[in-house]
């Protein structure tokens, strides 16, 4: 048992979030490591490269727990936009009493994209979190993470998922999809960590490994995350 956190400017007062959240989590929070992109860290255990943002990240994270640490029974992965976009401490109840029903494999926060990919419609896994349970399960992440690197400038050539992407991304949306302005240089990085957070998911589809959380409490938890990031939005107007 284990959890990685990726941040860009790990600040003590994040660390401290960092440390209640992980003693929520139980034993499953413990040991515990903090992957900061941002140059020169202080507060975290790992620096991270920021070669390709979170993504780049989760892999050099993941293997300075498995190097510290040894093999893990079951390894949570967070993005520090746990606490700005969702509800730590109902997340930390949600996990800490979860029972991966289905076996090993890559747990998560499932979206569906109004876009059909391959003939089924696009249904991946956000990427702010993953429950990766196993060693079979870890594998198949650092697999899929590694694919999605290796064409991580490579822009899809899936039928419509360009016009999908502009759209999610235009800045003239009220709601739904990403509905804050963007530089030229923010757009081209969201852009790239799409197209990674979605090879990403239809990899570990395609190895039978990726399971979307399912149930009344997820469910209950999702439209609190939706009503949380509803209201930054609006504040963000």
């Amino acid at each position: 048992m284990a959890s990685l956190l990726l941040a860009y400017g790990h600040s003590a007062d994040q660390e401290g979030r960092w440390m209640r959240f992980t003693q929520q989590l139980g034993r499953w929070g413990q040991p515990k490591i903090v992957v900061d992109n941002r140059p020169e860290t202080f507060f975290a255990e790992v620096q991270g490269s920021n070669a390709q943002f979170e993504f780049s990240g989760y892999l050099e994270g993941l293997d300075a727990l498995i190097a510290q640490h040894g093999p893990q029974a079951r390894i949570f992965v967070f993005n520090d936009s746990l606490w700005s976009h969702h509800s730590p401490r109902r997340w930390a109840e949600f996990l800490k009493n979860y029972e991966p029903r289905r076996g090993p494999g890559v747990y998560g926060d499932p979206r569906l994209e109004p876009i059909e990919v391959n003939g089924r419609p696009l249904r991946h896994l956000a990427s702010w979190m993953f429950l990766l349970e196993g060693s079979t399960g870890q594998q198949a992440f650092r697999e899929a993470l590694q694919h999605a690197l290796q064409h991580f400038d490579e822009s899809p050539d899936w039928p419509g998922y360009d016009e999908f992407l502009a759209h999610y991304y235009a800045p003239s949306r009220r709601w739904g999809g990403y509905t804050q302005a963007l530089s030229p240089e923010d757009l081209e990085r969201k852009m790239r960590c799409s197209w990674a957070e979605h090879r990403l998911s239809l990899h570990l589809q395609h190895q039978g490994m990726m399971h979307p959380f399912e149930g009344l409490h997820y469910q209950g938890l999702h439209a609190v995350d939706r009503a949380l990031s509803a209201i930054k939005r609006l504040k963000s107007k």
